[in-house]
């Protein structure tokens, strides 16, 4: 573990300057050590910040200080994450934002002690976990509302127009999952749609898992208002290959099954692979981090997105929602 003042990478001198932008810890000996790197392939895992653990006055870590990496800035809120994390942290869901150093992009939690790691979908396939979850992000639901709101289809075509204006290469059939995904979101906006404070986020390394099985969520970038059956929709996607797997998830989200709602979730999965699949693209085009993987990521979003798309009660399932 480093202390102030030893920095010697360029990542080591984001993290003090963002720690020494903590006026609370000012005259205070702090020392920081790097959590593990991101990974955008196989799986989406800390990629949008740099991460570190932080020991203030005492010889462990209690804190963990997350940095928005610069190519991450145009999507991530941080007085928005800040709030929403800060909202979650009082019903018990996610540990307490502590400080929001918005110079240095960046924000600090508590750090969860040591014996919880980050789970992994064949631990969201626990029916006991995947109930703790669930409830936890119906807790967030029931909370007061965040300050922003958006969905999917809004996100696409941020990332869609910041695609073209790079100039990116696409997909031949990228103008098909696009209007495929416009006539999801023409349906649903149809039918009609709540609007609930949301995690917002369905990856499995963004569920924390302690030695006894309890559950808490971490990070809050994706934090919004949404529509409640879209949040379990990317959560049932990222955890389950078959619809038949899906059902008693779903009856715990809503206490009973009903097929509407398991279509409109598939639905909301299908635009939320697009989505990702234009982040990956985007990503592979701009970012400066050539060591990971963002290309292999959004094909195989998109993969899923396609198959989604090609499904023989597509359009069924769409008159259902």
């Amino acid at each position: 573990m480093k202390t102030l003042g030893e920095a010697s990478t360029p990542a080591e001198v984001r993290a003090e300057a963002a720690l020494t932008a903590v006026v609370a810890w000012t005259g205070k000996q702090i020392g920081y050590t790097s959590a593990p790197p991101g990974i955008a392939s196989p799986s989406h895992r800390g990629v949008e910040s740099e991460a570190w653990r932080v020991a203030v006055d005492q010889p462990s870590p209690a804190y963990f200080l997350k940095i928005v990496n610069s190519d991450q800035k145009a999507f991530v809120d941080l007085e928005a994450v800040f709030e929403a994390a800060s909202i979650a942290a009082g019903l018990g869901c996610t540990p307490s934002p502590r400080h929001l150093a918005r110079e240095a992009d960046a924000i600090v939690f508590d750090l969860l002690p040591p014996g919880w790691k980050t789970a992994r979908m064949d631990h969201l396939r626990r029916a006991d976990v995947m109930e703790q979850v669930i409830a936890l992000k119906k807790a967030i639901h029931r909370a007061r509302p965040f300050t922003l709101c958006w969905t999917v289809f809004d996100r696409i075509r941020v990332l869609d127009n910041a695609c073209k204006a790079a100039g990116i290469d696409h997909p031949d059939d990228l103008w098909w999952m696009l209007d495929g995904v416009g006539e999801i979101e023409r349906s649903i906006t149809a039918a009609g749609y709540d609007v609930r404070p949301s995690h917002a986020d369905g990856l499995a390394s963004n569920v924390m898992i302690s030695q006894d099985g309890a559950v808490q969520l971490v990070d809050f970038d994706e934090a919004r208002n949404v529509d409640p059956l879209y949040e379990i929709g990317i959560l049932l996607n990222e955890t389950f290959p078959f619809e038949e797997e899906m059902r008693p998830a779903l009856e715990m989200f809503e206490g009973s099954f009903r097929q509407a709602s398991l279509d409109r979730c598939r639905a909301y999965a299908a635009a939320d692979d697009l989505m990702w699949g234009l982040w990956g693209m985007l990503m592979n085009s701009i970012s400066p981090r050539g060591d990971i993987e963002f290309l292999k990521y959004a094909q195989w979003r998109l993969l899923r997105c396609r198959m989604a798309l090609r499904h023989p009660d597509f359009e069924l399932k769409l008159r259902r929602l």
